[in-house]
C-alpha cells in the first residue's frame, strides 16, 4: 500500500512573493499544489519552469462557474488549453446552486428546477472535458449533503444523474459538517473518489452560517489534525482506495501565520504514517 504525498490548496500569504512560499512549501514536504499558475504575472512558461525547479507539480486547472462556462465555447477551450499547458489531468467544474448560501445567507440552495438545470450542465462539460482526455472533478461543500429534494440529498441526485466519468474531489471536513462520516462516506463513493482534500473544523454545525460568522474569531476552521476530524483513519482509508495526494485546505487561518498552519498539517499528517 502507498503512502500519500502532500499537497496544498491556498495558504496564500499576504505580502509574500508566491515562489517565495512555494520555495518555503516545497522544503516543509510538499510535493504538488490543487490548482494551476496562470493567475502569477510574468512569463507563463518560466513561472511552469521555477515551479518544476522546485519540486513541485500542478494538480487541477479551475474551470470558472459552470452556468458561465457550458455556452462560451471559447472559455471552454481556453481552459483545455491551460490545462495541457499545465500538463494536470484533472479539471474542475464549480459553482452548483446549492452552495448559493456562501454569497446570500444560510438557507439559499437554490431549488429543485435549479439542481437539475445544473445536472444538465454538469453532464455536458463532463462529455466535453473527458472526450478531450481530462477527469472532470466537483468539489463539495456541506449543501450537498444536507440539503435534499424528495428525501433524497444533492450529493446523490449527482452520483444517480451525472455522468460517472465526474469524480468528486472530495473534501472531508466539508462531509464531517454535512453531518456524515467521512471515512463511511470515503468508502460509499470509492469509484466516484477523485482529488481528496483534507480540511479540518473545531466543531461541526457553526461553518454552516458561514456568511454570518464573527469573521476573526467564529468560524471553526483550524490546522489540519487540530480539529474534530479522524486524520489517521481518513488517510488510512486514502491509502487503502490508492488514492495519490492529500491536499491541505484551510479557508481561513485561526492563531497561526498561512505558513505555519500548513507547516502543522504536513506534520500532523506524516505523524499518522501515511504520508511520505
Amino acid at each position: 500500500m502507498s503512502k500519500l504525498k502532500a499537497a496544498w490548496i491556498g495558504f496564500r500569504e499576504e505580502g509574500v512573493e508566491p515562489f517565495d512560499s512555494f520555495k518555503k512549501y516545497a522544503e516543509m514536504g510538499y510535493k504538488a499544489m490543487d490548482g494551476d499558475l496562470s493567475r502569477l504575472p510574468g512569463d507563463k512558461k518560466e513561472n511552469l519552469k521555477r515551479f518544476r525547479d522546485l519540486g513541485l507539480s500542478c494538480l487541477c486547472t479551475w474551470s470558472g462557474p459552470m452556468k458561465d462556462l457550458v455556452n462560451d465555447e471559447g472559455a471552454i477551450k481556453d481552459t483545455i488549453e491551460r490545462a495541457n499547458f499545465y500538463q494536470v489531468k484533472n479539471i474542475n467544474i464549480g459553482w452548483s446552486t446549492v452552495i448559493n448560501s456562501f454569497g446570500e445567507g444560510y438557507g439559499h440552495n437554490g431549488s429543485y428546477d435549479s439542481m437539475m438545470q445544473d445536472i444538465d450542465i454538469m453532464n455536458k462539460l463532463v462529455k466535453r472535458f473527458a472526450g478531450e482526455g481530462f477527469t472532470p472533478q466537483y468539489h463539495n461543500h456541506y449543501q450537498e449533503f444536507t440539503v435534499t429534494y424528495k428525501g433524497v440529498s444533492v450529493m446523490d441526485y449527482f452520483l444517480s444523474l451525472i455522468d460517472p466519468r465526474l469524480k468528486i474531489k472530495l473534501d472531508v471536513g466539508w462531509v464531517y459538517v454535512g453531518g456524515l462520516d467521512p471515512l463511511e462516506y470515503m468508502e460509499k463513493i470509492k469509484d466516484r473518489l477523485g482529488l481528496l482534500h483534507v480540511k479540518d473544523f473545531t466543531e461541526r454545525i457553526q461553518p454552516r452560517y458561514l456568511v454570518n460568522a464573527d469573521k476573526v474569531t467564529d468560524f471553526c476552521f483550524t490546522s489540519v489534525g487540530t480539529g474534530k476530524l479522524d486524520l489517521k483513519g481518513i488517510l488510512g482509508k486514502a491509502c487503502e482506495l490508492g488514492i495519490e495526494y492529500a491536499i491541505a485546505e484551510q479557508d481561513r487561518v485561526r492563531h497561526l501565520s498561512w505558513a505555519d498552519s500548513l507547516h502543522c498539517a504536513y506534520l500532523n499528517m506524516k505523524e499518522t504514517g501515511f504520508l511520505e
